[in-house]
């Protein structure tokens, strides 16, 4: 496992497996930026005219097929904004262009990270996006600076790059990307450190633009943002972020408050939370989200774990710490799969329900049988025959030499606080609160240290005065980032507006209810926010085919709760 695991374990990514479509909602009328509303075009910050300025020239994606409607540009942003005639870096950009032909404006969107691939998030739009939206917008995704496609953050040599790609090819396997992983046995304090001052220099050596790592902070991806915005001719930012993204968006609100047209922050982190508390809390709820899985196992048939919850928990336990002794076989010569990869593909299944069942398909073989065999499909899947394995193995190896660009943001994000006693004590209670999941999630704060970059930001509430309505979306039952989370930030936004579904997993919009999927679209085609307090249920479809108000209830009047005081109840 790459020595960043104890920063990427806190993974805030929409899963890709989103599926669902348009419902409905009881709406009150707002404002927003439309085709049809005549906005006075935002001003041009000084001394970055040039970049504002910039003609993009879209052309057919690499590799498209005839007829594949996506189109690709490359946009300069600079890579230092206090610097702007300095050097310059480049954002892989990807557009989804309105199916009908006349777009109402441009919808930006990030699936959350740090270090997501918005170009790879939009190539999903067919089921990342309801037909109503593909409809009316050009959605665009692009590349965070530093990620992907984007002038990137690369942190192995060619040659371990090399080796990485041929690795995975002898395996034959594809790649996935992982939400959550985990570290190799337990850190302490000075190996947190010094992981994270190895990491930090293999970037520099490596990346083709070594000051890449210095300049990955949120503030300066939510000023691209604001480049995007006006390089796509639109008057203010229509945007729709998940997870890490409602991060972005509000620390994009405010940093440009009168910037900000129709805003939809889906599944939020919370801004005014520490690294160390936000991952404590996002510890306690993987771990009681494994636990409604467990009691959802327990329930049907085919699970392995038997007796009480508390017990299928220790079983899931102790097949974790037995396999990082003595790794599972699979069918594949050579390939074993350890407790760390098994915790990994649990925490990773715990984003979307709709997996559970897959997940208590691989584990039972595991458990009775120690096959690993069917947890590797979860998390490698056997290259399709006839496809490109070498461009897979390839595609694979540069991901893990980009992996660390999560580091790179939340160490620049986030202040180094504490001592090495108070980092012992903190990486104690993340096992407290997630004996069986958390593994992996203490000493975020001394990996920063060694990083050795000064944080850029000082964790705080955001209130974005002065910004359009901006809608919240939160799940009750998420993993990743607490329904708390986004009780807060609607409640610290002077414009929020929170929309509750009641469920399990990580990302509302498109997901499991008609009710939300409609609320959200109204809001972003026509500035109608949802009533006050809806909070939503999830549908059989949950998507086009539901009927419009499946599993609404509308909360009276400011029914919708504040985040409690002592983190989230999930």
């Amino acid at each position: 496992m790459a020595p960043a695991s104890v920063l990427a374990a806190l993974c805030l990514t929409l899963s890709a497996c989103a599926a669902g479509g348009a419902g409905s909602a009881q709406p009150t009328t707002t404002g927003g930026a439309s085709a049809a509303t005549s906005v006075t075009p935002a001003p041009v910050p000084a001394g970055l005219e040039s970049f504002y300025g910039q003609k993009v020239s879209w052309k057919a994606c690499e590799g498209a097929e005839s007829g594949d409607p996506f189109r690709c540009a490359t946009v300069k942003v600079p890579l230092d904004y206090d610097d702007p005639s300095g050097p310059s870096i480049d954002l892989a950009v990807k557009k989804l262009p309105a199916a009908s032909g006349r777009p109402m404006g441009t919808l930006l969107v990030n699936p959350g990270g740090p270090g997501g691939s918005g170009v790879a998030y939009v190539s999903e739009a067919e089921y990342a996006f309801s037909d109503k939206l593909r409809q009316a917008y050009d959605i665009v995704g692009f590349d965070p600076r530093g990620v992907g496609a984007s002038t990137p953050l690369t942190c192995l040599s060619p040659q371990e790059i090399a080796e990485r790609a041929e690795e995975a090819k002898q395996q034959g396997l594809v790649p996935q990307e992982e939400c959550a992983s985990v570290d190799k046995g337990q850190y302490s304090a000075e190996e947190a450190a010094e992981s994270g001052r190895s990491a930090a220099a293999a970037c520099e050596t490596n990346s083709p633009v070594p000051r890449i790592i210095d300049h990955m902070d949120t503030e300066s991806v939510a000023r691209d943002l604001d480049v995007l915005r006006g390089v796509s001719g639109d008057p203010r930012l229509n945007y729709l972020g998940v997870s890490y993204g409602t991060y972005l968006g509000a620390r994009y609100a405010e940093l440009f408050p009168g910037n900000v047209g129709r805003m939809v922050l889906d599944s939020a982190v919370d801004p005014s939370l520490g690294l160390e508390q936000r991952a404590l809390e996002q510890a306690a709820s993987i771990e009681e989200t494994t636990r409604t899985y467990m009691a959802s196992c327990m329930a049907a048939e085919g699970c392995p774990f038997t007796g009480s919850v508390d017990e299928g928990m220790a079983q899931l336990k102790d097949l974790i710490e037995k396999a990082k002794e003595s790794p599972l076989a699979t069918r594949h010569e050579g390939v074993t799969v350890d407790g760390d990869s098994i915790l990994g593909t649990v925490v990773d299944s715990m984003y979307d329900s709709s997996t559970w069942e897959q997940l208590t398909a691989a584990l039972r073989p595991a458990v009775v049988d120690h096959d690993g065999s069917a947890l590797l499909d979860l998390t490698d899947p056997p290259a399709p025959e006839g496809g490109d394995s070498e461009a897979a193995a390839q595609e694979e190896a540069q991901a893990a030499a980009n992996e660390e660009a999560y580091s790179a943001v939340s160490c620049l994000d986030y202040p180094v606080e504490g001592d090495r006693a108070s980092w012992d004590e903190y990486a104690a209670r993340i096992t407290e609160v997630a004996p069986t999941t958390g593994d992996g999630l203490g000493y975020s704060t001394a990996f920063c240290q060694g990083w050795g970059r000064s944080a850029t930001h000082t964790p705080a509430k955001i209130t974005a005065s002065g910004a359009a309505p901006i809608l919240v979306l939160g799940v009750t039952g998420d993993p990743a980032t607490p329904y708390a989370w986004s009780q807060a930030l609607a409640s610290q936004l002077e414009s929020g507006r929170l929309v509750t579904l009641e469920g399990a997993g990580h990302g509302a919009y498109m997901r499991q209810s008609s009710c939300l999927n409609d609320a959200v679209d109204a809001y972003l085609l026509t500035g109608e926010l949802p009533a006050q307090g809806l909070r939503c249920t999830a549908d059989e479809s949950g998507g086009d085919a539901a009927q419009a108000g499946d599993g609404a209830t509308a909360a009276p009047t400011g029914a919708a709760t504040p985040a409690p005081e002592d983190g989230p109840t999930t």
